[in-house]
């Protein structure tokens, strides 16, 4: 959802599948306003529940093939400060 504010970069609310397409299709409308989001050109936001959902599919389908999660617990919470979307 797209909200305009005049003198501010225009904001846009975030869904678990819009963060999940900007991060893995980097040709979806999502990842370019990601890469807008990272130039200040754009504010994006999301919920809490949000990271949760992007968090239980990280540590639960992205494994290696002896069923051991590819991140650790700091490097989902690196990856969450590097996102440049603000979650509540």
């Amino acid at each position: 959802m797209k909200t305009a504010r005049p003198g501010k970069p225009t904001t846009w609310e975030f869904t678990a599948e819009h963060l999940v397409r900007a991060i893995f299709d980097s040709t979806s409308d999502e990842a370019k306003l990601l890469e807008l989001s990272a130039l200040n050109k754009v504010e994006l936001h999301a919920s809490g529940m949000v990271w949760n959902k992007f968090l239980w599919l990280m540590m639960n389908v992205m494994k290696d093939a002896s069923g051991s999660t590819l991140f650790t617990g700091a490097q989902l919470g690196e990856m969450k400060n590097s996102i440049p979307v603000i979650f509540h």
